[in-house]
């Protein structure tokens, strides 16, 4: 069954990535501006502890790894964020990656050159790396292997004692581990509250009987679809679809007869969506609709006749006896240069359906603007 159109890709509600970054944005924005700013402040304590020859050798790898990059994600960031969590993930992995080797090479010039070089930095990237950043588990993960062995190694090389590394490295995974822990626990349930609010609205948005669109679907999309077209200059064709003597059937063959009915139309309508922009509606008791974006006269007028058609010749049967069913269609082509309302693209199709029902039912009356 198609489902509700958005402006950008038909027939798809939002992606999880979309949703996440919605739900995580604030806290990436705060967590760029802090690293930021923190990584300055690591850079002016360069220029007061070392001297000029190291420094300007440390100002350059933090400006050029981590400085510069953060400064292009802030500004994205708080000027125009991207809309899902993938976006720019290989450039934080790069700045991720970037601050953890460079602590390790500063470290490793503090040592060569007598200079204490605090822990704590490391602590405080990985949290940016595994936490902040929201970044996909995998890759986080993969990322502060990388950052740890290395540091590893610088420490190695500079005969740290090994009973003293062994603590740092179990105290490093234990902080990687909460990290990793928090966010993919946090991302896990952001997952389940996005499952939850697209299972919420297609219910309140699918008809219970047909599965197809309900009303409250028509109203949103056929809005949101007119005036899209009107923007663009893009055709758009609505159908309504209206059982003939629905009421007749009800009465004497009963409700379940009806509902039956009711379904068999539903497929005939779900069938003429072929494409992704083609989404079919039930928009009353025994009342249809098509919205047909980007059609064409020709290919409006060959839905008509294949609905009219293919109801006629329903294989319903009570008591081994065929009901014989028909329905009256009203279609309306809104061309590409035309300017009208939803409101009156509606009010036009209605006359076209109900001039149908005048003219003897079983058939199709058409307009083109």
């Amino acid at each position: 069954m198609n489902t509700a159109v958005s402006e950008k890709n038909f027939n798809k509600p939002e992606s999880f990535s979309t949703f996440l970054m919605s739900q995580c944005l604030s806290m990436r924005r705060w967590a760029l501006i802090v690293a930021l700013l923190l990584y300055i402040a690591f850079a002016v304590m360069d220029v007061i502890k070392f001297p000029s020859e190291i420094y300007k050798i440390t100002l350059s790898t933090r400006f050029i790894f981590v400085i510069i990059p953060l400064l292009y994600l802030n500004f994205l960031y708080w000027i125009k964020p991207p809309k899902s969590i993938r976006s720019n993930v290989f450039l934080m992995l790069i700045i991720y990656l970037g601050s953890g080797l460079n602590h390790s090479l500063i470290y490793y010039i503090s040592e060569l050159n007598g200079f204490a070089f605090s822990e704590l930095g490391i602590v405080l990237i990985i949290m940016f790396g595994c936490l902040l950043l929201v970044l996909p588990i995998k890759q986080a993960s993969a990322a502060t292997v990388i950052i740890l062995s290395v540091y590893t190694l610088v420490k190695l090389h500079a005969d740290h004692q090994l009973s003293d590394l062994l603590f740092i490295l179990i105290i490093l995974s234990f902080v990687t581990g909460i990290c990793l822990t928090v966010s993919l626990v946090g991302q896990k349930t952001i997952y389940q509250n996005y499952l939850l609010i697209n299972k919420l609205y297609n219910e309140s948005i699918t008809d219970g009987l047909t599965k197809l669109n309900n009303k409250r679907a028509f109203q949103e999309q056929i809005e949101r679809l007119t005036s899209i077209a009107m923007r663009d200059e893009t055709s758009i064709g609505l159908i309504f679809i209206d059982a003939d003597y629905f009421k007749a059937v009800n009465d004497s063959f009963g409700h379940s007869t009806g509902d039956d009915l009711l379904k068999k139309l539903a497929q005939v309508v779900d069938a003429k969506c072929r494409r992704s922009t083609d989404v079919g509606f039930r928009i009353g008791g025994d009342e249809f609709a098509l919205i047909l974006y980007g059609a064409d006269e020709k290919t409006l007028e060959s839905v008509c006749q294949e609905i009219v058609a293919d109801v006629a010749t329903f294989d319903l049967k009570i008591d081994k006896k065929n009901v014989q069913t028909s329905v009256s269609v009203g279609a309306t082509l809104k061309s590409k240069s035309a300017k009208i309302t939803s409101a009156k693209l509606i009010e036009l199709t209605d006359q076209y359906l109900y001039e149908a029902k005048r003219k003897g039912r079983n058939q199709f009356q058409l307009s083109c603007l």
